[in-house]
């Protein structure tokens, strides 16, 4: 810039020297062959001056990008943290509802911790046992409905056979018509988490969509514990019976906290 002083200073004092014997028309093109390109160099210095400052602003610019992005993450896990929290309150809500409410034996809430399922098998594994009261045979539920019996109890761990399980057998009824059966694990089904409804009389009245309860025989079930809903029914083998299939209330695949009865 001081150089781009100095000429234009030594410009104009060569201008003004020249006015005293030369005419307006040449001055004026004097003058503009003089300061045309020096305005073209400023302006280019302008336009460099302008680049290096967008170029500056750019790194701050990037810093608070970043700044923000981060912000927005924290947020969003804050958000998914949230969510948990209040489905896992939810969860813990309707259990404990469940257990004032239901009649019949004292029920303790438990974690699953362990599942091992496939083709025909399905059992869970929660973090309660025998020092907690549970044992062989104790109930375990979720407000949804059934979701098996405990088959094996050390200490502080049980193992649960589903609904689902091929070994697994219900006695239930259909609350709408009072018809009778067995729900029964059956391979195939399993892994959809449905089950079968076998040794239905004939002339049953139920219906697909029907809700299928505990019966409260067997000596294992209380009675009224929703096992699932029929979705499908067909004639049994034999021909004088009917088999339906029934969706489970509750999924041994997904349930994380449930109620299991305590011994006595």
């Amino acid at each position: 810039m001081w150089i781009i002083l100095i000429i234009v200073t030594g410009a104009a004092l060569g201008v003004m020297s020249a006015a005293a014997v030369t005419d307006v028309d040449f001055l004026n093109s004097a003058v503009g062959s003089v300061i045309t390109p020096l305005q073209r160099a400023a302006g280019s210095l302008g336009a460099v001056g302008d680049l290096f400052d967008r170029l500056a602003k750019a790194g701050a610019y990037k810093a608070e990008n970043e700044e923000l992005r981060e912000q927005v993450a924290r947020l969003e896990q804050e958000s998914v943290n949230i969510e948990s929290y209040r489905n896992e309150n939810e969860r813990l809500r309707s259990l404990l509802e469940m257990k004032d409410l239901r009649q019949g034996p004292e029920y303790t809430g438990a974690n699953v911790i362990g599942r091992d399922s496939g083709d025909w098998y399905e059992t869970l594994t929660i973090d309660k046992g025998t020092s907690s009261g549970v044992g062989v045979n104790s109930v375990v539920v979720v407000p949804e409905g059934l979701v098996g019996s405990v088959i094996e109890a050390g200490a502080d761990y049980a193992k649960v056979k589903a609904v689902t399980d091929v070994e697994s057998s219900v006695g239930a009824i259909c609350g709408r018509t009072n018809d009778i059966g067995l729900v029964e694990g059956k391979s195939g089904l399993t892994p959809e988490g449905r089950c079968a409804l076998n040794y239905l009389d004939k002339n049953a009245r139920i219906i697909e969509g029907d809700v299928i309860e505990t019966s409260g025989t067997g000596g294992i079930f209380p009675k009224g514990i929703a096992i699932g809903r029929v979705t499908s029914i067909h004639e049994g083998s034999d021909g004088l019976t009917l088999e339906c299939e029934i969706e489970t209330a509750a999924d041994p695949d997904k349930v994380t906290e449930v109620l299991v009865s305590v011994k006595e």
